[in-house]
């Protein structure tokens, strides 16, 4: 009989590794290489022709003077969130919104809805502030602040489709509770989820698939949840799939009448459909987040989020090293929470756990 062999131990898998860091550095890379840019009305080609600038390495700068390769509001956000799971091993909602008001404290800026979620905390409880802003204001808003925190789930959850689709509407609604949020973020972490899953031959149309299932999946459970709201649910369902069927186009259309990259409105579904559009369409991620920055707007959270899902797609390795060894480098000289608890770096601990 041929002597007995033992069977080879399997470490982790070095492509799905690298889709994990990929994702989460990718987030705080393109957060990063917008500062300069961020809110500012740019002059750009139309789509597909990618704009140009001379934004070609981290410069921080900004109204905040940022140093180099320093993160914003969006990736210290992932921050807390990132802590959370990693110390309770699931998503719990008030942990998480009791990391989001720890971080007020120590924020240089706040943007302004989420300035009177944390404000509208104090007035009642924490749990219902999303909704009862999004109520005052006619269930108007639908800001993009969820969708650019939300990567971890979409890594850390990656395997378990009913508790990260339920994170991610949970998550989304304590502070953008808008149903275009929550489903965005369902359908974002549905596609990071494949990105960070699948091995060789994944294809970017794939992400797109699991994004329309992840929707559909999502729809269904917050149709159920809030019966109150079912309208505004379905309502968004279809507009969010509109979003992928013109990210698959060569024009987004997002320079239009009711979408545009420099206004407001509407803005997670500009973010969304400016994500997905780069994931097809630009040949590399470096690519992606050099088109998305000198497209102007919000870019700080445009960037982040295309970051995330170009580098779940494309790796931690196409991300250009000056970048990741500048993020993970800066503030590295200055001591307190913005290192020790915001910093971009503890979103690795994530990508191994």
């Amino acid at each position: 009989m041929p002597p007995n062999r033992r069977q080879a131990l399997k470490g982790p898998d070095p492509l799905l590794a690298q889709r994990r860091r990929g994702a989460l550095l990718g987030l705080a890379v393109g957060n990063a290489l917008a500062v300069p840019t961020a809110h500012r009305p740019l002059m750009a080609v139309s789509f597909p022709t990618p704009a140009e600038g001379p934004y070609l390495k981290l410069m921080g700068g900004g109204p905040h003077e940022l140093r180099k390769g320093q993160v914003t509001e969006e990736v210290q956000l992932a921050c807390c969130l990132s802590h959370s799971l990693r110390d309770l091993k699931r998503y719990d909602a008030a942990d998480a919104l009791r990391r989001y008001r720890g971080w007020q404290p120590h924020a240089f800026d706040i943007s302004e809805p989420m300035k009177e979620v944390l404000e509208d905390c104090l007035a009642g409880p924490p749990l219902g502030a999303g909704r009862r802003v999004w109520l005052r204001a006619f269930r108007q808003p639908a800001g993009v602040g969820s969708l650019a925190r939300t990567a971890p789930l979409g890594v850390y959850l990656a395997g378990d489709t009913a508790a990260r689709t339920q994170a991610s509407l949970e998550d989304s609604a304590l502070t953008h509770f808008d149903p275009r949020c929550q489903l965005a973020c369902a359908a974002f972490n549905a596609a990071l989820a494949r990105a960070v899953t699948s091995g060789a031959g994944l294809k970017p149309e794939d992400l797109l698939v699991a994004a329309e299932s992840g929707l559909l999946v999502a729809g269904a459970a917050l149709g159920r949840s809030a019966s109150d709201y079912v309208q505004e649910v379905t309502q968004a369902a279809a507009l969010l799939r509109e979003d992928l069927v013109l990210a698959r186009q060569t024009d987004p259309q997002l320079y239009g009448p009711e979408l545009h990259l420099h206004r407001p409105l509407h803005a997670v579904r500009v973010a969304f459909r400016l994500a997905f559009w780069e994931l097809l369409h630009a040949p590399t991620a470096e690519a992606a987040l050099l088109d998305v920055v000198h497209r102007g707007g919000d870019t700080e959270a445009h960037a982040a989020i295309t970051g995330a899902l170009v580098g779940a797609f494309h790796g931690e390795e196409a991300l250009p090293a000056e970048w990741r060894k500048g993020v993970l480098e800066a503030l590295a000289t200055v001591k307190g929470p913005l290192w020790d608890v915001y910093h971009p770096r503890h979103l690795l601990t994530l990508a191994s756990a």
